[in-house]
């Protein structure tokens, strides 16, 4: 459709489809629109491994990755606690395994220089950053850095676009990637695999938007 307006002719977009409007007003949209906002801001990606899910639990892998998926750091840590049975069942990792890795004040300089001002998107967010703080304070690290961090969670990105998968209303990270069409590229429940997951994840999740706003203006 065309119409002659003061300035000249001009093209007016053609109604958007009821099926279209509905998608656009979507819960799964808006998640995916919420995506691409946050992969605008070049954010990293960031996995553990813990010794159990206590409070007294430490991390032992750590995993950081860009928004492609790119491993810019990873180590494994010495922790000052047991590893937990049901823990090293998830992860396969024992305290033998860690002989020669650093402890936490080893690389927290590190992560300083890599974490710092950058928005860091997490699965299961409240978990990690109890992790984080826990094996910090462990080795008495005031972190006080990373309190300042701005942090998301990719899991209730997920729980947004693709439902919940029990009762307390989330998704495991797993039943999120089969949804949206990623694979683990290695083994899951590594630091470094499952923070190339997440990421891929959120990517996933913003196409959605892409697609759809091409279709729209197509």
């Amino acid at each position: 459709t065309r119409y002659i307006g003061v300035t000249g002719v001009q093209t007016c977009a053609l109604p958007i489809s009821l099926s279209t409007h509905s998608k656009l007003k979507s819960k799964r949209m808006i998640a995916s629109r919420k995506a691409h906002a946050l992969l605008q801001l070049e954010p990293l990606f960031l996995d553990t491994e813990t010794t159990g899910l206590d409070r007294k639990a430490q991390i032992i892998e750590i995993a950081i990755t860009d928004a492609l998926g790119n491993v810019l750091f990873e180590s494994r840590l010495k922790p000052s606690v047991p590893i937990h049975r049901g823990a090293f069942g998830v992860h396969g990792i024992t305290l033998a395994d860690l002989t020669d890795a650093p402890t936490w004040p080893e690389i927290t300089e590190d992560l300083k220089q890599l974490l710092s001002n950058r928005l860091c998107i997490i699965y299961n967010k409240e978990f990690d950053d109890r992790l984080i703080y826990q094996t910090a304070s462990a080795f008495e690290d005031p972190i006080e850095w990373w309190r300042e961090n701005d942090k998301k969670c990719a899991m209730k990105l997920a729980a947004e676009c693709f439902g919940s998968s029990n009762r307390y209303g989330s998704i495991s990270l797993e039943n999120a990637i089969n949804q949206a069409g990623v694979s683990y590229m290695g083994t899951a429940h590594s630091a470094a695999v499952d923070a190339r997951a997440t990421a891929d994840l959120v990517r996933s999740i913003a196409q959605l938007h892409l697609e759809l706003e091409k279709q729209v203006n197509e």
